[in-house]
């Protein structure tokens, strides 16, 4: 989809998170594809993306899961239903084959099982359906240097988020993925290194291209 800027998102926020419950993430909407009717938002926070996508053509039901209860109720204002709880444990009242698009940014990582996870969603999936994925890169060049310096310290958000309970590569993505039977269509990329490990990666031949990346974005399907 093509992402354009809504009028009622604040102006403050000028594409950047101020309210962590409350995000549109352009780079997400960019990896779904065009003809999703209906669409499940897991991590929905306060409904912000679905909102968004349901004012785009084509789109007709919008449904959410989120684990905490005062972002879930904010998101029952703008989408069609919402399941507050644990996706690993809730029950998503959603038929079996309805969905064109399950979403999940940023939220594999802060599960204990996300292959059982990734399996229950596939379930909802149409045929033709497909699940875009947002996953924290732990080999970004900026983890791997405080590993270096022998520092592994949590933090409120970002790549070492206190609540993060798995870690992942593209390479255990592909994995996490293909062990439920899913391949996948396309890896959305976005540089977030300097000119310094770009030039690094550039004289190693590609040898450091892993490191670029903060997180990686993909759409998987059957």
């Amino acid at each position: 989809m093509q992402f354009n800027l809504p009028t009622w998102l604040p102006a403050s926020e000028n594409g950047k998170r101020t309210d962590y419950y409350a995000h549109l993430r352009g780079e997400v909407i960019e990896a779904i594809p065009e003809g999703c009717a209906t669409i499940l938002d897991v991590g929905c926070g306060k409904g912000t993306l679905g909102r968004w996508l349901k004012e785009q053509p084509g789109v007709k039901t919008v449904h959410g899961a989120e684990l905490f209860p005062a972002a879930g109720e904010e998101a029952r204002r703008w989408l069609d239903e919402v399941v507050v709880g644990n996706i690993e444990h809730v029950a998503l009242p959603f038929p079996v084959g309805s969905v064109d698009c399950v979403i999940c940014a940023d939220v594999l990582e802060h599960t204990a099982d996300p292959w059982a996870v990734v399996a229950k969603l596939k379930t909802l999936l149409k045929p033709d359906g497909c699940i875009v994925a947002s996953i924290p890169n732990v080999g970004f060049h900026r983890n791997i240097r405080k590993m270096i310096r022998g520092q592994w310290r949590y933090a409120q958000e970002g790549l070492l988020d206190r609540t993060h309970l798995r870690f992942f590569t593209l390479e255990t993505i592909e994995e996490l993925f293909s062990s439920n039977g899913l391949r996948i269509e396309r890896v959305f990329k976005k540089v977030d290194a300097g000119w310094n490990v770009r030039i690094l990666n550039a004289l190693t031949f590609g040898y450091l291209k892993n490191t670029l990346y903060l997180h990686y974005i993909v759409r998987v399907r059957r």
